[in-house]
């Protein structure tokens, strides 16, 4: 599955809303693999507008600890929260180039 077709109708307004569109462009990033994409997904409900992040945390538990830093840098986006930048730091460079693009996209005008 595809992640730009979450985005297609309906719930385009989340390239409006920099929160969501965080969480939507950290899951499209390159190093997750589709399958790993798809099973984070489910547990995001755009109709409703939720997101269950104890499950997608859970569900992260056997990725690269790069990716679930990378997720756990969506959630604090999403939720209002600060960024580890201790955590950042210690990302490869293309892993702290990621979380640039996340924060850019949450904190856009």
């Amino acid at each position: 599955m595809k992640l730009v077709h979450h985005l297609i109708g309906p719930h385009f307004w989340v390239k409006q809303t920099p929160e969501w569109h965080a969480v939507v462009e950290a899951f499209s990033l390159p190093m997750f693999r589709d399958a790993e994409r798809d099973r984070l997904m489910r547990y995001v409900d755009l109709n409703k507008r939720r997101i269950d992040w104890d499950a997608i945390h859970q569900e992260a538990r056997d990725l690269s600890t790069e990716k679930r830093v990378l997720i756990r840098v969506a959630h604090a986006l999403h939720s209002g929260g600060d960024c580890q930048l201790s955590e950042i730091g210690a990302l490869s460079s293309a892993g702290r180039s990621a979380a640039i693009l996340l924060i850019g996209q949450r904190y856009r005008q």
